[in-house]
């Protein structure tokens, strides 16, 4: 973290409100929900939460919590958005021991990364190969 001295050129802030009223839009678009629905699930009004959306108004972090909820979204998730949007690099994903992650494709992603292009190949045919047994090969 850099500490400026007093009276030097601190550069300036991105606009907060505005990217994050663009990133409750966004949410409540893809959610198919209007602004007069956002707004009542979220117990606040309409035009309030347009000036948010415009970023004429910054929501507190107490009002953040039932916005974020009226768009079927954890607060976290609207505050990562921001973090992302604001050049904050995405989370990556777990890595779990191999064989042990949630989804099998998980796995294989994290392999597709790091193998060499013709190990990458080969995993890859062999996996067609699996895939194209019409019984899915014996099992133990």
């Amino acid at each position: 973290m850099h500490a400026f001295a007093h009276g030097e050129h601190r550069p300036p802030e991105p606009d907060l409100a505005r990217r994050l009223g663009l990133i409750l839009r966004a949410r409540r678009e893809e959610a198919g929900l209007s602004l007069r629905a956002a707004a009542e699930r979220a117990g606040m009004s309409a035009a309030h939460l347009s000036e948010v959306e415009r970023g004429i108004k910054e929501p507190s972090l107490a009002r953040l919590g039932p916005m974020a909820r009226a768009l079927g979204l954890a607060p976290g998730e609207v505050v990562l958005d921001l973090a992302i949007a604001l050049g904050a690099a995405p989370p990556r994903p777990v890595r779990h021991p191999a064989g042990f992650a949630p989804d099998p494709r998980d796995e294989l992603a994290w392999a597709a990364d790091r193998l060499h292009e013709n190990d990458l190949r080969a995993v890859a045919a062999f996996g067609a190969f699996l895939a194209s047994r019409p019984d899915g090969g014996p099992r133990p």
